[in-house]
């Protein structure tokens, strides 16, 4: 499987996580974003949201239905040989299970040509 340029994986990994917060949005949830810090706290302001992301290797979002923490998302930049490891772990219930694969769904390799699924 030919490995994808460091650029090439970062446009991935900034799409899918870009997909996952617009999706995210649309489902009602209100989104806190923390890198090293906290720096969004339960937004739905998509320009917000995203402009706080990608400033270190990795991004936990915190999915929120008013103030009552629903589960967290965790991003790592640069993780795995292809874009499809971005999303490096997130919590297991239905609702973020559903959110997760649709995401993923949505941006099947044939929608993105740098993007290749796992073996």
């Amino acid at each position: 499987m030919p490995r994808e340029a460091p650029m090439q994986k970062k446009l991935c990994h900034e799409r899918i996580a870009k997909a996952l917060v617009e999706n995210a949005i649309n489902d009602g949830f209100l989104i806190s974003v923390t890198g090293t810090q906290r720096v969004v706290d339960r937004s739905r302001n998509f320009a917000e949201i995203t402009k706080a992301m990608f400033s270190t290797d990795m991004d936990t979002l915190t999915l929120n239905v008013e103030k009552r923490r629903v589960g967290i998302i965790t991003l790592a930049y640069g993780n795995g040989d292809n874009g499809l490891g971005v999303i490096s772990d997130h919590t297991d219930v239905p609702h973020i299970n559903r959110l997760v694969e649709q995401t993923l769904k949505e941006l099947e390799p044939n929608s993105m040509p740098n993007l290749q699924r796992p073996d």
